[in-house]
């Protein structure tokens, strides 16, 4: 059920909507050509789609490649000749399957606008005979339509509390009314794995966003890497695809949530000097990626294509950096079972092969039941929103079955884009998302060798259980990271601490 009965009749809609342009699932070609949504379309009439391709061999080669996991801190200047060769191997039956069937179509008919190293999709723009000889080929395994999903902007205070009328009255107020500084990150005991030498040292995670101001204060002394997928060509100088310092950079200002990934990194990694203010994993790195690009004079949206090219350079570099996270802080629609057909799904399962997790937020529509795409994939760590007194955000999409966790969410101190000095307090399952990669981090430095659902299962058996007031009813955990820590590598895990849980 949805939260307000005034949002009902809208929220049915939007439903029905998606259904006519949610991902195809395998063995379903994917839509007609009079059922491509517009925000498919490019200027020229052509339809964005990303096509899965059958690959001779592909579990086994991808299953070789993935054997090599990210590397631990201790692996990480060790040559990896073997993970090369793998990589190589893969990319080239996916390259090869890939033009076979571009081979076969009408030559004036598509235009390629992405390929993947590692996942069996390619993206294109087609016509329409086209997407019937792709519909027509059986080495076609999907057709997605790709279109961009608007940036999840943050929750403004001023939207109260929600009106109980498919819950039970809520015991906390669910919103913060005032920011309460920083106060995420002791709530989940990151004060406390820091008191025991575990501050994420040594890892990194990815941020899937809208790019970073760099030269904040908030990122001093850390490495950070960078690279940009934008579909209509925004990365620095024009092009769709840009790396190394300065192609994360974000956008101006005049762009709604042009700082959204700022603030998110900050809550994840963010260090201020004089111990003031701090992120989750304090002294973790950044891989920084910039997955929007702008749709209006306004506004922004993330193509899903970009987005599985970033889970795709984030798997490339598993062999050269400790990636223990990667956080995606967007997405969008109403989900209420797995969106398994999602071509993101293969990107979230390839990095979960090697070791790394893949957190999303579930969204920010406040409904019941439901939760955006791609967080409602069922590899995906689905990260909902809570309070500083352990209440459900009011704006938190809650599924009891789709959500993964709680994490702080509302009232988040983290740094803005306005200037090297700037912070504010935002609220959003996109603050949620970030607290948890960053506990990944400090839990891969704790136990560098765990796999995601090793942590996992340590991370849901530890943490307080915050209990929706939607009227189906159900809880989660909320992130507590001293809970899911162990004593030393080779011990049982410690009981939860109770204070400050």
């Amino acid at each position: 059920m949805f939260r307000n009965h005034a949002n009902i009749r809208a929220g049915l809609l939007l439903v029905l909507c998606l259904l006519a342009t949610a991902p195809a699932w395998a063995g379903d070609k994917g839509p007609a050509w009079d059922a491509i949504p517009a925000a498919s379309l490019t200027a020229d009439g052509m339809a964005r789609v990303i096509v899965g391709i059958a690959v001779a061999d592909y579990d086994a080669l991808a299953a070789r490649s993935a054997q090599y996991k990210v590397v631990t801190p201790s692996e990480a200047k060790t040559p990896r000749t073997a993970a090369q060769a793998a990589d190589a191997a893969l990319k080239a039956a996916i390259t090869s399957s890939t033009d076979a069937v571009l081979a076969s179509l009408p030559k004036a008919g598509h235009t390629v606008y992405r390929t993947y190293s590692a996942l069996p999709f390619v993206a294109a723009a087609v016509n329409a005979k086209t997407l019937e000889a792709l519909q027509a080929d059986p080495r076609v395994t999907s057709i997605e339509i790709d279109a961009p999903i608007p940036l999840p902007l943050p929750v403004p205070s001023e939207s109260g509390a929600k009106d109980g009328s498919d819950k039970t009255a809520p015991a906390a107020p669910l919103f913060e009314k005032t920011a309460n500084l920083n106060w995420g990150p002791p709530k989940v005991g990151a004060d406390t794995a820091w008191s025991r030498g575990y501050t994420g040292a040594g890892w990194s995670v990815a941020i899937l966003d809208t790019g970073i101001r760099r030269t904040h204060e908030f990122f001093a002394g850390k490495t950070i890497v960078e690279a940009c997928f934008s579909a209509n060509a925004n990365c620095p100088g024009g092009t769709t695809t840009a790396y190394g310092a300065g192609s994360a950079a974000h956008y101006a200002s005049t762009y709604q949530g042009y700082d959204h990934g700022t603030h998110c990194a900050g809550i994840a990694t963010g260090n201020k000097a004089d111990g003031t203010v701090a992120g989750v994993a304090k002294n973790a790195n950044l891989i920084a990626i910039q997955v929007f690009s702008i749709t209006s004079a306004t506004k922004i949206g993330s193509w899903p294509s970009d987005q599985l090219a970033a889970l795709n350079y984030v798997y490339s570099l598993r062999g050269t950096a400790s990636i223990a996270a990667a956080s995606m802080s967007l997405g969008g629609g109403s989900y209420s079972s797995p969106c398994d057909s999602a071509s993101q799904k293969a990107g979230i399962d390839l990095l979960r092969a090697v070791n790394i997790a893949t957190t999303i937020a579930t969204g920010n529509d406040g409904y019941c039941g439901y939760i955006g795409s791609p967080a409602c994939i069922s590899t995906a760590i689905a990260v909902g929103a809570s309070t500083s007194s352990d209440a459900e955000s009011n704006f938190n999409n809650w599924s009891s079955t789709l959500q993964t966790l709680f994490a702080p969410g509302s009232g988040i101190y983290s740094a803005t884009g306005d200037s090297d000095t700037s912070y504010a307090s935002w609220n959003g399952t996109s603050m949620a998302t970030p607290h948890v990669a960053g506990a990944w981090a400090i839990l891969r430095q704790n136990r560098p060798s765990d796999s995601v659902s090793a942590i996992l299962s340590r991370v849901l058996a530890g943490g307080t259980a915050i209990t929706t007031p939607c009227s189906s009813g159900g809880s989660k955990p909320r992130l507590y990271v001293p809970a899911a820590l162990h004593a030393n590598p080779s011990s049982a895990p410690l009981l939860p601490l109770l204070l400050d849980q």
